[in-house]
């Protein structure tokens, strides 16, 4: 028989959870809920907090900061609130990251976004797992610039994605991006902004915040729903604009780490 982690704890901030959603109803932006969930938390004489801030570390390097939702009695449990016609894999990947960071006993995904309340709990299996990474280099043709080095930046990818998993912004992946270079003695620079020219006019500079690799490879680290056309469009710019020939835009908000790579 599976004993069921916080029982009581559970059972009464489930309480709380379901009596918001029956009073609100679904579909409120989603402050709404978190003000009200800690109101009945409160109410319920339950130790909550809420946006508590975590710092978010890659191999002992701090490359951001995370905000929990509610934190509860001091770890016991963590609530991730949505507003979302359905709970989908990337959500419960996100929750699980957040285990990762706070290692709370356990994450609780509540979606104010349906007709009733749906809530999954998820314990924290991660606590003290060492992260399984293997690695099998791409097939690429050899005719393409610089195979060796692209299959070397695509493993680097890959092994911030699976260390840190979705759920974050995308300053926090690009750090560990750089954290990781440095880790494996790869040489790179962080172009944090562009100088835009017209017909020769200097026209101001555009943020754009890509790491450079040894003088060869543009990566642009982000965290979306959905690599667009306009997003490999605006990298190509930037390429044309920093005269590099090579980029990879790597998307990290995915169960699995989306990349293209452009020329």
């Amino acid at each position: 028989m599976v004993t069921l982690i916080h029982k009581e704890l559970n059972y009464n901030v489930r309480g709380v959870l379901f009596d918001v959603h029956n009073q609100l109803g679904p579909n409120l932006a989603e402050k709404f809920y978190n003000d009200a969930v800690m109101i009945g938390l409160e109410a319920a004489n339950i130790r909550c907090q809420a946006e508590k801030q975590f710092s978010v570390q890659y191999h002992g390097v701090e490359v951001g900061r995370y905000f929990v939702d509610v934190w509860i009695e001091e770890g016991k449990m963590l609530l991730e609130l949505k507003v979302t016609p359905e709970l989908l894999p990337i959500h419960r990947a996100q929750a699980i990251s957040y285990l990762k960071v706070t290692d709370a006993d356990l994450a609780l995904l509540v979606n104010f976004g349906q007709a009733s309340l749906v809530d999954e709990r998820l314990p924290n299996f991660v606590r003290n797992k060492e992260v399984a990474f293997t690695w099998q280099p791409q097939e690429i043709d050899p005719k393409r610039l610089y195979p060796e080095l692209v299959n070397e930046l695509l493993s680097a990818l890959h092994r911030v994605h699976v260390e840190m998993g979705a759920g974050f912004f995308h300053h926090v992946y690009r750090r560990a991006v750089m954290a990781e270079l440095q880790k494996q003695h790869i040489g790179y620079e962080y172009i944090k902004e562009t100088p835009i020219y017209y017909k020769g006019e200097y026209l101001g500079k555009q943020p754009t915040r890509l790491v450079y690799v040894e003088e060869k490879v543009l990566i642009a680290a982000v965290a979306v729903a959905t690599l667009d056309d306009a997003m490999k469009a605006q990298l190509k710019a930037r390429m044309k604009h920093l005269n590099v020939q090579l980029a990879i835009l790597a998307n990290f908000n995915s169960t699995q780490l989306e990349f293209i790579i452009i020329r």
